[in-house]
Order: structure tokens, then C-alpha cells, then sequence
């Protein structure tokens, strides 16, 4: 009997103590709940405490740009403001990047074209481009740039750039004569110690005619005498009216102005054979000249033959 009952008394410490620090805490803790506080408008390190206080946790879930709220506001939360939740729980929160910044790309080496396509990949831009005459890079490619690769910058910022502009030619520069006549352009050149080269002339109708519209060298570039400068001039369209065909008139008949058709004139085209007029002495049919080509039959019918009686007295004449 007594070590039944040391077994019963030992039994229900046991599930006391159970009881007392394992199912108590765990009944406690899990209905314990905490409001969430409003957390948008306030920046992330306020929004920590404020969290804390309520017995919440905080964490940082995704960055929007936007360059009129400053940076680090938080723009969003989750669950949001007043719900119950329970104690402990993290708050996800969305916060502001400012505004957003592009990374300048390396653009030495790359071609003018390329390099500007480069920098509206990145939202931004090709600003002012000096040129250098060098021997390192062909001409209209990158030499170097202000703004070094790499670097964070506002989106549609100018990105400055030099660029080559070929080999050193000479001392000469090569003058700008876009826009002038081309009496005027030959004269500058020819003043530049230069030599006028090829001119082609462009049909454009938005510049007077005679005006250059376009040269090779551009201006500015290095030039020595033997230098040619190739000029594009501009000329107007020229309009070219068809001449009105003559009119068909190979078929009997004039339509006048009524479109009734007058069958008492006969016309043709120039090319036409003309009809001959009819000659009574000669044929106008094949089967008439065929008749006449032939021999008359009648000539068969009416030629006679020697009756025998005639041969005999002949005979006997001769042989008297």
C-alpha cells in the first residue's frame, strides 16, 4: 500500500510541474497579442523603436524609388496599421531609395554611336564632346570620359566625353562652309590653302539651290594643302511634265464632243500602210491573177490538126 502511494504522489508532482512550466507558458504566450502600430511616413530607424515598444519585430522587405520623398521613409508596411497580431511578429516594410541612380558605364574605345547607345540603355546621356586628334583610337570613337566608369549619377545626367578625331593631317584647319553659296565655298577654301574635291549636288527642295549643305572634312578638322574638301550642294527637284500622247485613230469614225461617232471621216495612224487606188488594168484579187497567169484553154480547143487526106496529096507533090 505505501509504495502504491509513493507511486500516486510522485505521478502528480510530475504532472504538475508539466503543467506548471510547460503547458502554462505555452497557453500564456499564444494568446498573447500586440496591436501593430503605424509605421508609413516615419524613416526606418524611428520605426525600430516604435516597433520594439509594441513588442514587434521589423525588417526591411523591398527599396522604391522616389525622388520627391526622402530617403529612408517608409512607404509601406505589412500587416498594416491596427491589426492584432501576436506578440513577437515581424512587420515587413517598404522603404523610400530617393531617387534613383545609374551606374556610368566604361565607354573608352567604344564608338561615338555605340557609346551613346550604352548611356540611354542607363537612362542617360551624351553631353558635350570635345575632339582630339590622336593616333591611338580611329576616328569618332572615345577617347576618354569626365564622369569615370563606375560611378553612381542621377538618371538623364550628360555624360561629357573627347572624343578622336583621327590623326594629326597637319597644321591647316578645314573651314565651315555649310550654308554657303558655292561660288562662296570654293573662295574660302581656296583662301584655307586648301583644294575644292568631288561636288555632288542633292535634290532639296528646304534650301535655296547652289547652297552647300554638307563637306567632307568636317569643319574644325586638321588639314594640310594637298587636303581635298568634297562639297554637297543642294538643287531643286526638277518636275518633269509628259507630253500628251496623239490620239488613236485607227478606227473609223471621230466621237465629237457629244460622244456620237462620225463615220464620214476615216483616219489612221501615221505608220499605217496607205491604200493604193485601184488600177483597172492590173488584178486586185489572187484568184484574178492566177486566171490571167494560166494559158486560155480556148487555145487548145481552136488549134487544128492535119487531116490525113491533106498529108497524102502532099506526100505526092513532093514526090513529083
Amino acid at each position: 500500500m505505501l509504495k502504491r502511494f509513493l507511486i500516486f504522489i510522485s505521478a502528480l508532482l510530475v504532472v504538475f510541474l508539466i503543467f506548471n512550466y510547460v503547458v502554462m507558458p505555452l497557453y500564456v504566450n499564444h494568446y498573447e497579442t500586440a496591436k501593430v502600430p503605424k509605421l508609413t511616413g516615419l524613416n526606418l530607424i524611428d520605426a525600430k523603436k516604435v516597433a520594439e515598444e509594441s513588442g514587434l519585430d521589423i525588417k526591411q522587405a523591398d527599396i522604391k524609388y522616389d525622388e520627391k520623398i526622402p530617403i529612408g521613409q517608409i512607404l509601406d508596411q505589412n500587416p498594416p496599421p491596427d491589426v492584432m497580431v501576436k506578440s513577437g511578429r515581424r512587420v515587413y516594410v517598404t522603404i523610400c531609395g530617393g531617387e534613383q541612380l545609374a551606374e556610368v558605364p566604361n565607354l573608352k574605345g567604344r564608338s561615338l554611336r555605340d557609346a551613346k547607345f550604352a548611356l540611354e540603355q542607363r537612362g542617360l546621356k551624351v553631353g558635350e564632346t570635345v575632339r582630339k586628334n590622336t593616333n591611338e583610337f580611329p576616328e569618332d570613337h572615345v577617347v576618354s570620359q569626365i564622369v569615370q566608369p563606375g560611378s553612381k549619377v542621377k538618371k538623364s545626367t550628360a555624360i561629357e566625353l573627347i572624343v578622336s578625331d583621327g590623326p594629326l593631317a597637319g597644321e591647316l584647319r578645314v573651314p565651315m562652309i555649310v550654308g554657303k553659296t558655292l561660288d562662296e565655298a570654293k573662295k574660302i577654301i581656296g583662301e584655307s590653302k586648301l583644294k575644292v574635291g568631288k561636288i555632288t549636288y542633292q535634290t532639296n527642295n528646304e534650301v535655296p539651290a547652289g547652297q552647300v549643305v554638307d563637306q567632307y572634312p568636317k569643319a574644325d578638322r586638321s588639314a594640310n594643302e594637298n587636303t581635298t574638301v568634297e562639297l554637297f550642294v543642294a538643287r531643286k527637284k526638277v518636275v518633269i511634265q509628259k507630253e500628251e500622247e496623239p490620239a488613236d485613230m485607227s478606227v473609223e469614225g471621230n466621237a465629237d464632243v457629244n460622244g456620237t461617232e462620225d463615220k464620214s471621216v476615216k483616219t489612221s495612224k501615221p505608220n499605217d500602210k496607205t491604200e493604193q487606188p485601184k488600177d483597172n488594168s492590173k488584178p486586185t484579187t489572187k484568184d484574178q491573177t492566177k486566171e490571167t497567169d494560166k494559158p486560155k484553154e480556148t487555145d487548145k480547143t481552136t488549134e487544128k490538126k492535119p487531116t490525113p487526106d491533106v498529108d497524102k496529096q502532099d506526100q505526092k507533090e513532093k514526090q513529083k
